[in-house]
């Protein structure tokens, strides 16, 4: 797939700070620069906010700068403020229906993501990769450069079976595909700035299929109906997690909109640990798990929460939240600001 050489060329640079000691003037002022960050972010990355359990720090400094190009792009960014968490939840993943998948290299710091159920510590040595369209946890230990790279999803799904098996999975970079990769993502980002729109297009792909590569070694190669089976069941998962809010959704309406059978959405999930129908439940209450833990506002309700993951029954919801994880909504959601009330589903 050789990339459009005319397409339209995004580069800027964000600076804060980083002239002086500090940010000074107004807690107003402070709080613009830190909108005026996660305003470049959502441009360049994606749309998160900045969670509430941190304050914003008023020594905020920052140095960030990016280049996009169809789909693609290349984002640093230099902090000094401490720690800090950016939450990428459901009002985030609404605004701006980012489906894309994204790979974090600390160069200096320590990051810590969860998504997916899982949490990893990213540290320099490592990059990892996350995708937009689904809840995510970003936070900063410190003071943190980190380069980020964005790719298209039809760009991964195109070359990897099931892309979302591989997100929040360490990569190591002092060796191997993985040492090729940091570096020639370290160049690139160095040299962005003065490629041509063409250059950078084309390079894009190629860091891409790189860090691809590297994530997955040589074993996901796209071939024959494997790839078609895979695929399809990738994007009855994807279905099924957008409309996880819907309490009419049914399996007939999830093959309707994946084009297929509801024969053969049954029969894609026959490899799998559960049905389509068990899959729809669980994500649900994963899904509540989440916003359970993480509350979006103080006065949220169970009931609305369970509203909100598709559960039209509070009794029936309640019943199974209990069934999965040995702890009811309720207890979960006045817990939710101590972090040994976290709650794992059952083996």
């Amino acid at each position: 797939m050789k990339p459009a050489v005319s397409a339209p060329l995004n580069q800027q640079r964000f600076v804060a700070g980083m002239s002086g000691a500090a940010i000074s003037g107004s807690a107003a002022e402070r709080a613009t620069v830190h909108d005026e960050w996660m305003e470049f972010i959502g441009q360049h990355v994606c749309t998160y906010r900045l969670s509430r359990a941190l304050p914003r720090e008023p020594s905020f400094r920052i140095d960030a700068r990016s280049r996009s190009t169809n789909g693609f792009g290349i984002a640093r960014f230099r902090t000094i403020a401490g720690k800090a968490q950016l939450v990428r939840d459901a009002p985030e993943l609404a605004a701006d229906h980012r489906d894309q998948y994204i790979v974090y290299v600390p160069l200096s710091g320590d990051l810590e993501l969860a998504q997916l159920r899982r949490t990893q510590l990213c540290h320099p040595a490592t990059f990892i990769l996350v995708v937009s369209s689904e809840p995510l946890s970003h936070t900063k230990l410190g003071d943190n450069d980190t380069i980020s790279f964005v790719m298209p999803r039809s760009f991964v799904d195109q070359r990897l079976i099931d892309g979302e098996s591989r997100c929040m999975r360490l990569q190591d970079t002092r060796n191997g595909l993985g040492h090729l990769a940091l570096h020639t993502l370290q160049a690139f980002q160095h040299d962005s700035e003065t490629m041509s729109g063409g250059e950078f297009a084309s390079a894009s792909c190629l860091i891409g299929e790189l860090l691809l590569l590297a994530l997955s070694g040589c074993n996901d190669a796209m071939s024959g109906e494997r790839t078609v089976r895979a695929a399809n069941l990738v994007r009855a998962k994807r279905v099924i997690r957008a409309r996880l809010h819907d309490p009419d959704l049914t399996l007939s309406d999830v093959a309707g909109e994946c084009r297929i059978s509801l024969g053969h959405l049954h029969h894609l999930f026959r490899n799998e640990a559960r049905t389509a129908w068990q899959f729809l439940k669980t994500e649900r209450l994963e899904r509540a798990r989440q916003l359970l833990e993480r509350p979006l506002r103080a006065e949220v309700t169970v009931t609305e929460i369970s509203l909100a993951c598709g559960f039209s029954n509070l009794s029936q919801f309640s019943t199974a939240f209990r069934c999965a994880f040995s702890i009811s909504p309720s207890d979960l959601l006045r817990g939710s600001g101590n972090s040994s009330m976290r709650c794992l589903p059952k083996r």
